[in-house]
């Protein structure tokens, strides 16, 4: 059971977090947005995810968090590697198309995200921020989620680069310019 303590410094303080109260917690904290691809044509899979961080320089690598019980995982397994399509402030859109529980998939999913195909295989959205391409180096268990930690094999950078979407406290925001 989770127990919460409003302390004299009105600071709120849970012995055991419940999930509602957790994912409360770490929508105070603002993340970019990207949608992640694995493949192309019939077989493309996409989804919004904002659990995305750079790990490395040397080698480049990069993390993703997929819902374990998603369609995603299968295809990033089925094919060793996904791309990050890092999006900006204008594509709330896309976003929340390939959040959605029924997001498509297949050449529905390849026409709506831009249907270029980068070196890798995998789609890139045209007019990301940044795309990554990835090969798979590891898969972790991650409680509900797989993590994923890519090497990132190829990458395009938008010209010019435009405001990120940004996801805060369970809405999009912007940042001040």
């Amino acid at each position: 059971m989770s127990t919460d303590v409003v302390g004299a410094d009105g600071v709120t303080v849970w012995d055991s977090p419940n999930a509602e109260a957790f994912r409360g917690a770490m929508g105070l904290f603002p993340t970019g947005i990207a949608v992640i691809t694995v493949g192309q044509g019939p077989g493309t899979e996409a989804m919004t995810a904002s659990s995305v961080t750079s790990i490395s320089l040397e080698p480049t690598l990069v993390l993703v968090s997929v819902n374990a019980a998603g369609r995603l995982v299968a295809a990033i397994d089925s094919a060793g590697g996904f791309a990050v399509n890092v999006l900006a402030q204008d594509q709330t859109e896309l976003s929340q198309r390939f959040a959605a529980r029924d997001r498509p998939s297949g050449l529905v999913a390849q026409e709506l995200l831009g249907s270029v195909a980068g070196r890798s295989g995998h789609l890139v959205v045209p007019d990301a921020l940044v795309s990554l391409e990835c090969t798979t180096e590891y898969r972790y268990p991650g409680g509900d989620h797989v993590l994923y930690l890519g090497l990132v094999r190829g990458m395009r950078v938008a010209d010019p680069v435009r405001p990120p979407l940004v996801f805060h406290r369970g809405a999009y925001t912007r940042l001040p310019s």
